[in-house]
Order: structure tokens, then C-alpha cells, then sequence
């Protein structure tokens, strides 16, 4: 079904719009629809941001609390390659 617009009319209170029981049953219609075709709403993967040191493990979804963006940083260039990244933070 495609989202339903709502007629408002030419201009305020002059009656050519949608009636108000017309008008919220599309807007009703309008979220169930949102609802059953954005039933994906979490986020898949791990989220690292340069300018945050906020670490957020979605994969489990954690969060495992601060983490010092030198932390991090080191972390990352001590890594030798993705496994052991994921190690590593993990131990983070």
C-alpha cells in the first residue's frame, strides 16, 4: 500500500479537505504501514567513531561503557588483523 496523503483543503475551515475521521484513518494506516516495512530497526556491526569514545557493540548488544580514544586507537594499531581486532576490543 502506498503512504496516503490527507487532503487539508484549499484553505482553513472551508470544508473542502478530509474529514477528520477519513484524515486519521490514513495517518493510522499511514504507520502500520511504516511499521511492517521498517521491521528492521537494529543496527548490524559495530559502530567506532574517531571523534567519540563511546564504543558501542551492536553485534552483542552491549554497551560496554567509555573507552579512551588513545585506548582505542592503540588497540586498533596493535591489531594484525580483523579476528584479532575483534579480540581485542572484546577484551576492552
Amino acid at each position: 500500500m502506498a503512504i496516503q496523503t490527507i487532503n487539508i483543503g484549499t484553505s482553513a475551515n472551508k470544508g473542502d479537505g478530509d474529514p477528520l475521521r477519513t484524515a486519521f484513518k490514513k495517518i493510522n494506516e499511514n504507520f502500520a504501514e511504516l511499521n511492517v516495512t521498517n521491521s528492521n530497526r537494529d543496527i548490524n556491526g559495530s559502530v567506532f567513531a574517531d571523534d567519540s569514545t563511546l564504543l558501542v557493540d551492536a553485534v552483542n548488544g552491549i554497551i560496554p561503557g567509555y573507552v579512551s580514544l588513545v585506548t582505542l586507537k592503540q588497540t586498533v594499531a596493535a591489531s594484525t588483523d580483523f579476528a584479532d581486532f575483534k579480540t581485542r576490543i572484546a577484551a576492552l
